[in-house]
């Protein structure tokens, strides 16, 4: 699987943890769908950890066994539309998996970061 490609798809999933306003895809709307359960799976994650405090280190590992579901849906969302169709979710999911960890992870420390 060409990196360039796999990067594209992890672009998608990390586009789920931030809001994503449009997209220009015709089928975006099916597209946006997995990106929207995987973007409020993330935050139910991060606002629990955040109210317990835990340790960053758990991050990853909790949004990842928490929000697989959801982040295969918007691979396979992603695949169907043609936004990555080189891509299959087993080439794909190793990268997807470890984009989402850290850009978990980043948004859990942006939140506890004092003002």
């Amino acid at each position: 699987m060409p990196r360039s490609t796999c990067l594209a798809t992890t672009s998608l999933v990390s586009g789920a943890l931030i809001a994503i306003a449009t997209a220009t895809l015709p089928s975006s709307a099916h597209v946006a769908r997995g990106r929207q359960s995987m973007e409020q799976c993330v935050e139910r994650v991060l606002s629990r950890l955040a109210r317990a405090r835990a340790d960053e280190v758990q991050v990853g590992p909790t949004v990842l066994s928490q929000c697989d579901g959801p982040l295969r849906a918007a691979l396979v969302d992603a695949i169907q539309s043609g936004e990555a169709p080189l891509c299959t979710v087993e080439s794909c999911m190793g990268m997807a998996r470890s984009r989402a960890s850290d850009e978990a992870t980043a948004e859990y420390r942006h939140r506890l970061r004092p003002r």
